[in-house]
């Protein structure tokens, strides 16, 4: 499990430091189950669901020839190093890829169909473009081909080492759902699940009533621990605890 706090919206006034903070709000994930995503997760940071996808995700999955077309593709994954990067990167790891031309035909190829089944099928049963003159007229159909490049091409993290078809057709629906998601229901948004940290509070709270639990001395302004010893003093204004073995006082 992860923290279920994220981080939404953090507020400076302009005439304080560059990395100080007046008030960080916070998102505090409610934890409920059976959402499709992580559990910490589930209002949707990071959304793992395919939202209006999921009725084409059904839909391509049951389709045995295009199922089976996804995974020929798939076949041809071939021994390719991964992305190595100098300083961090321990060694250079190898792995089963598909090229990058390989990649970007595979997932445009689903991306599309997935779109096509949105548009064209409706969803929970409520029809698509099929269904009627006006909505076949005037419903828009998105443009996939952008996002399609950047699942299958991004040097960092891309789909091409996906081995499976289902797979890949559910991270392909889920990453068009992130997209498309219109900006009003990210979960930073979900203002009944707001925490607010107001910082000056906090430090008036500390420097008022806390004390180091290392040598029992008054807390400065915007710190949480005593000195190092060598005369700097730790600030720590966005820190919500400090261990106890973390105290620069008690060290040997």
């Amino acid at each position: 499990m992860h923290d279920p706090m994220t981080q939404a919206f953090n507020i400076r006034l302009p005439w304080q430091e560059k990395y100080s903070s007046f008030i960080t709000i916070w998102h505090v994930d409610p934890e409920k189950p059976g959402t499709e995503n992580r559990r910490d997760d589930s209002c949707g940071w990071f959304d793992r669901s395919p939202g209006p996808y999921a009725d084409a995700v059904a839909y391509l999955l049951k389709d045995q020839s295009f199922m089976h077309d996804v995974g020929l593709a798939l076949a041809r994954r071939v021994d390719m190093p991964y992305p190595f990067y100098a300083g961090i990167s321990e060694r250079q790891t190898y792995g089963k890829r598909l090229p990058s031309g390989e990649a970007l035909a595979l997932i445009l190829m689903v991306a599309s169909q997935l779109e096509l089944r949105r548009w064209w099928n409706g969803q929970r049963g409520n029809g698509g473009a099929h269904a009627n003159f006006w909505r076949k007229t005037f419903t828009r159909r998105r443009n996939v081909a952008e996002i399609a490049a950047g699942l299958a091409l991004n040097p960092i993290d891309n789909l091409s080492s996906v081995e499976n078809a289902g797979a890949v057709v559910r991270l392909t629906a889920a990453a068009l759902n992130r997209h498309f998601r219109p900006w009003f229901k990210h979960p930073r948004w979900h203002f009944w699940h707001w925490k607010f940290q107001v910082h000056p509070l906090q430090s008036l709270n500390r420097w008022l009533f806390k004390r180091c639990d290392g040598c029992g001395k008054r807390l400065g302004w915007n710190e949480a621990a005593c000195g190092d010893g060598s005369g700097k003093r730790i600030l720590a204004f966005e820190l919500r605890s400090v261990a106890r073995h973390l105290h620069p006082c008690r060290r040997a």
